[in-house]
């Protein structure tokens, strides 16, 4: 892997940005987020305990603000018979009911703390897997936070102000003011490809404008990334030197990785996160695990079905404006284990295996997650270029594949001895072949879809 180099013609505007702009922009609130990142970049060094230790004292002070604050979490504590003291550290957070995206819709401006409204607050929204929009509003202060620990882990993929960024996003120019359209030229310094808009040409300009615009780093949704690196091998075509390639909001396999690596030259950064809480997890240099903002978060791990599989339970302890405590994300991690090579004492996550909406069912109701099965077997068959398992019955799994040339008979023979030996020799594999893959309103792919309820089990 190499570093990334500079054009023959000097970058002019990298050390103004560094050095001029980018400090005075930070300035627009005091000289906190220089404070945060100055603190980020000490504590991502402190040892297990330590950290322990400062997100003990940090869940404290967000429950005793929720008691005192806000009266949602105050009514959630009453009911549940405890006063924030109870609560010593983490292991004790099952105490407290979870909270659901649908107690989020549903609680609305309810969920504001005392002295925040949506006028003072920073709004986020995500669609969600269901289509239905998730609003969530941040303090100016938690998101001073989350900034300082976004670009802390874009330095470890080699980033740094005023460096040149090409990314890979669904819908990057709708409701775009000007100024933040020209932020995103001059300050972020970025060109984006609208993964909404995918199609030959707009990769093949795409790739000639990264040739000329010479970013450090290449960043974007994980099989939108693939997709690029994928058509730039299948037509030869060579890309400029980068520092690093960060993945996000989807799924990373080990052959897209693969795939990325060969076509950039550059290691991939795969990272974690959501609209509602901002950056979770990162890959370091050392590429072992995903390092948790531990400064920022509290996750639970509740077991699931599949062996070695986590329920991710969030807990945000920045957001006073409207908190998140025991937040159920819908996500599935794998842990890992023992210390980073790295050296920093962050907790880690071996790998993020997709959302609880990807499991699949038996008809015994026993779980199948979808996602493995796809990248350990299904995309593995000659003649699939993409592929997606929608069950609509629990004797039924269609598998709709975007084909290759090599598509034939064969193919979908072996789909179905997958599909045979996964969910049983009742359950009946429909090869269906599609152009192209339907995204999410954010430019996504949903490559496991269940739209059954869990079959009884006898």
């Amino acid at each position: 892997m190499h570093q990334a180099e500079e054009p023959p013609l000097m970058d002019l505007l990298k050390p103004i940005v560094r050095y001029v702009t980018d400090p005075l922009y930070l300035r627009r609130d005091g000289y906190v987020f220089r404070r945060h990142s100055r603190e980020l970049e000490a504590s991502q060094w402190f040892s297990a305990e330590a950290l322990a230790a400062l997100q003990a004292r940090r869940l404290n002070e967000m429950l005793e603000h929720c008691y005192r604050h806000n009266a949602f979490h105050r009514a959630r504590m009453d009911a549940a018979g405890i006063i924030p003291s109870d609560i010593r550290g983490p292991a004790d957070l099952a105490q407290l009911p979870l909270l659901t995206k649908d107690d989020i819709r549903n609680a609305g401006p309810q969920l504001f703390s005392t002295g925040y409204s949506a006028d003072n607050t920073l709004h986020t929204r995500t669609g969600g897997s269901t289509g239905v929009p998730l609003h969530v509003y941040v303090d100016t202060e938690a998101m001073n936070w989350k900034y300082a620990a976004t670009r802390r882990h874009n330095a470890w993929a080699g980033w740094r102000p005023g460096d040149k960024v090409a990314a890979v996003w669904g819908d990057t120019d709708k409701g775009l003011h000007w100024k933040t359209w020209l932020r995103s030229r001059l300050q972020d310094r970025a060109i984006y490809l609208d993964t909404l808009k995918f199609s030959t040409e707009r990769l093949r300009q795409f790739h000639a404008r990264m040739r000329d615009f010479r970013p450090t780093v290449l960043m974007g949704h994980a099989h939108s990334v693939y997709q690029f690196a994928l058509y730039c091998q299948e037509h030869g075509l060579r890309l400029p030197p980068l520092n690093g390639v960060i993945t996000t909001a989807m799924t990373l396999s080990e052959l897209e990785r693969r795939c990325i690596e060969e076509a950039t030259g550059a290691r991939v950064f795969n990272r974690y996160g959501c609209e509602e809480l901002s950056i979770i997890a990162s890959e370091s240099e050392a590429h072992s695990g995903l390092h948790v903002f531990s400064e920022g978060l509290v996750i639970e791990y509740l077991p699931t079905e599949v062996d070695g599989e986590y329920e991710l339970v969030i807990t945000d302890l920045l957001n006073q404006a409207m908190p998140m405590i025991r937040y159920a994300i819908g996500d599935v991690a794998r842990k890992a284990g023992g210390a980073c090579p790295s050296g920093r004492g962050l907790e880690r996550l071996a790998r993020v295996s997709g959302r609880t909406a990807d499991f699949l069912y038996r008809p015994d109701g026993t779980p199948v997650f979808g996602i493995s099965l796809l990248d350990t077997y299904i995309i593995h068959i000659p003649g699939i270029h993409q592929a997606q398992m929608v069950q609509n019955d629990p004797y039924r799994i269609e598998v709709r594949v975007v084909p290759t040339a090599e598509f034939g008979p064969q193919t979908e023979q072996a789909i179905q001895k997958v599909v045979a030996g996964e969910f049983g020799a009742d359950v009946q594999a429909v090869v269906s072949r599609v152009a192209r893959l339907e995204q999410t309103e954010r430019g996504k792919y949903r490559f496991s879809v269940c739209n059954i309820s869990r079959p009884r089990q006898p």
